[in-house]
């Protein structure tokens, strides 16, 4: 309107009482004459030029606004979609692994088993050529007297002139010890053939030992490049779109023990679901119903996405989450009061299966802990394993129960033995996890 003003008043020069131009006679003739602009006029076009400018640039700069933002949204879309293809893809590449990654903890569990009864027959041997070098030591002092009593009975036996009582007691004392040498010469035979044996098997359970190691290594191969894969999936995923499992696995990060971990996750996903609820409102108010229903949609997958619960383990459960034997049951009494978990003494870099399905909460160095990670089972029940030496996902992944996600340290038998915590909380407190493993 403004401008419009500006324009009539340029239009009725006039109205300030001086003219636009005049006619002045001449000797020779009329002729018109065109006076230049004032000043004033000067400044008035230039108002004009300017603000007509301005609104151009304005414009163009809104159409631009708006094309990036149309760019940005395209871009987001883009990244969500990939990011949720690569999220299925990890939770497919995790299902595929659960059948491989059972048959590789069955081979550990027989590689195990085989590894304990070779090292009982080693003791057993060392055993019994101990009692043979004794016996044999027993013996040693008596087989002189038994080789002369051999060739030269009677010399022997009257070397010594003795009355008649007296050589018949000797000749029972030498009776009674060559029974008892005749006994043990027994004793000696049967342990250095119960030995042959012992090597015998010893040598058979090597054997086995050898052939069972070749076939984990080749399943523990392949069920690492398919966690691997699953893995790179689900980096892609994070990569691709930020989403409240960043804000979930910093928390955890953040906290000073476990207890104070599993809080910190249950508020920060109760706040990314009212933040999504409240999002999904505004959407709603501005008549964008699409950012809307994705909103809900988010809120609904946090609050019912991470998995199914948790049910008492059956014959088809995927059973312990890593080979080995248990080493101290929940309840346990321990220096702080009973074990709040099962903890497990695995083989050398044993796989580590997930205890349930569901998503990763936390998955790294935490603490006194070493490497842990933290599974979501689904209605606030979840899996705290601790101890690990390789983790094989990534915080917001998708896990199959029974897949691989991590591996145990190596150890060759010195030092401290590498062991796996497994703890199970519901909610702010801890439950005994024995009965859904």
């Amino acid at each position: 309107m403004a401008s419009g003003i500006i324009l009539a008043c340029c239009m009725a020069p006039s109205a300030w009482g001086a003219p636009v131009a005049h006619h002045a006679a001449t000797g020779t003739g009329a002729h018109t004459a065109t006076h230049a602009p004032t000043a004033r006029e000067q400044r008035i076009r230039q108002q004009l030029e300017a603000a007509r400018n301005a609104r151009e640039s304005l414009v163009a700069r809104q159409q631009q606004q708006a094309h990036d933002l149309e760019e940005r949204r395209k871009v987001e879309l883009e990244a969500r979609e990939q990011a949720r293809q690569d999220a299925q893809k990890a939770a497919s590449l995790s299902a595929a692994t659960v059948d491989a990654t059972a048959r590789l903890q069955r081979t550990e569990q027989q590689a195990a088993d085989l590894d304990s009864r070779i090292t009982g027959l080693h003791t057993e041997q060392t055993a019994l050529r101990q009692q043979l070098a004794r016996e044999v030591a027993r013996l040693s002092p008596l087989l002189p007297l038994a080789e002369r009593l051999s060739l030269y009975p009677a010399d022997t036996l009257l070397a010594v002139p003795l009355p008649a009582d007296r050589a018949v007691t000797g000749l029972l004392v030498v009776h009674g010890m060559m029974g008892d040498i005749a006994s043990q010469t027994r004793a000696i035979h049967d342990r250095r053939t119960q030995l042959a044996r012992l090597d015998g098997e010893l040598a058979q359970q090597q054997q086995q030992m050898r052939q069972v190691v070749s076939e984990r290594e080749s399943q523990r191969d392949t069920v690492n490049r398919a966690a691997h894969a699953a893995l790179e999936a689900q980096q892609r995923s994070n990569a691709a779109a930020a989403s409240a499992t960043q804000a979930v696995e910093e928390a955890a990060r953040r906290a000073s023990s476990v207890q104070d971990a599993i809080a910190r996750i249950e508020a920060t996903e109760e706040q990314a679901e009212k933040n999504l609820e409240e999002a999904a409102r505004a959407a709603e108010r501005a008549h964008n119903m699409q950012a809307a229903a994705a909103a809900r949609r988010q809120a609904h997958e946090m609050a019912t996405g991470a998995g199914p619960g948790i049910t008492p383990a059956t014959s088809a459960s995927a059973g312990a989450p890593v080979a080995g034997t248990v080493l101290t049951a929940w309840g346990h009494p321990t220096e702080s009061g009973p074990a709040t978990g099962i903890t497990y003494a695995p083989p050398s870099r044993a796989t580590v299966r997930a205890p349930c399905t569901g998503r990763i909460d936390f998955a790294g160095a935490f603490r006194t802990y070493g490497q842990m990670m933290i599974v979501d089972c689904g209605k606030h029940y979840r899996f705290v394993l601790a101890g690990l030496g390789e983790i094989a996902v990534a915080a917001g992944q998708q896990v199959s129960h029974g897949a691989a996600v991590g591996q145990m340290p190596q150890w060759n038998g010195g030092g401290s033995r590498p062991t796996l915590f497994v703890q199970l909380r519901h909610g702010g407190g801890t439950v005994n996890p024995a009965p859904y493993l």
